[in-house]
């Protein structure tokens, strides 16, 4: 009985082993888990074709003068004049009426109230334009301003003081026939050109071109000098010629250029016809009694 009992309890501790053992070696499979797929639609860009960046503007150069150059004798080596002429007081440039001669002509019906424009480049010499528009020393003629200009008529009243451009004491620029070096013809020189204004890039410039933008009148311009035409030097009735030429920073004066401002003369101004005076008559003699 003993016996028996002992061999079934010994059963029973195998196969409860062997059911532990095949519990242990079962593996465990991983749960799928399933992920909704959603189509998402990817933006897209339209072709386009790149612009192309502009390359930078280049920085203005100051030309380099050139001290070998060779020319023809008597041949100016200073700035060339690229633009001599009128513009209106609104910096627009005005078209001469004639040239006579190789000389343009502008008419002006008041004789002020508008603009000289000279404008110049370098020259032979490659040096670049003078600038300067007043250098006087009362007893050498040879110190001159960069620009000289002359007129063979006197402007305004033709007062002979050197640059009385300023109130109170305005007034007028003497004539001069030539550029020689004289005292008088130096003191003229210096006296219209204190008068003027420098203007050293286009986008300075007193004139304006057709879109109404600031520009020189000549694409060749590297200087400009402007004047407005006071009443205090107004150009006389009839023809008045003006000659103007540039120095170079080395004094080279260049080629001399001219134009001609035309005042005619203006009609006297009609007036009403006057009505005649009434003859005056004296009082009337009081009535006498009949004796």
């Amino acid at each position: 009985m003993l016996v028996r009992s002992s061999w079934k309890f010994g059963l029973a501790v195998f196969l409860l082993g062997i059911g532990i053992v095949g519990c242990a070696s079962r593996k465990q499979e991983p749960r799928q888990v399933v992920v909704p797929v959603v189509d998402t639609p990817v933006p897209t860009v339209a072709l386009t074709t790149p612009t192309p960046t502009p390359p930078p503007t280049p920085l203005p150069t100051r030309p380099v003068g050139r001290e070998d150059v060779r020319v023809p004798k008597g041949q100016p080596l200073g700035p060339v004049i690229t633009h001599f002429g009128v513009a209106r007081a609104d910096g627009r440039p005005v078209t001469p009426v004639a040239t006579e001669k190789g000389i343009p002509t502008y008419l002006s019906s008041a004789g002020a109230g508008f603009m000289l424009v000279v404008e110049a480049k370098p020259g032979l010499a490659g040096h670049e334009v003078g600038r300067r528009v007043f250098a006087h020393v009362a007893n050498d003629p040879t110190v001159r301003p960069d620009l000289e200009i002359i007129s063979n008529r006197p402007l305004g009243n033709g007062d002979p003081r050197v640059c009385d451009s300023r109130r109170p004491n305005i007034g007028g620029i003497p004539a001069a026939q030539s550029f020689a070096e004289t005292q008088a013809i130096t003191d003229a020189i210096n006296d219209f050109a204190c008068r003027f204004e420098t203007h050293n890039d286009n986008e300075s410039a007193c004139t304006v071109n057709e879109q109404g933008d600031f520009a020189f009148v000549s694409p060749e311009t590297t200087q400009q000098f402007c004047m407005a035409v006071a009443r205090a030097w107004e150009f006389p009735v009839g023809e008045t010629i003006l000659t103007v030429r540039v120095r170079d920073v080395k004094g080279n004066p260049g080629p001399p250029k001219k134009l001609r401002i035309r005042r005619p003369v203006q009609p006297p101004t009609s007036r009403a016809t006057a009505m005649p005076s009434p003859t005056p008559v004296g009082p009337k003699p009081l009535p006498t009694r009949p004796q």
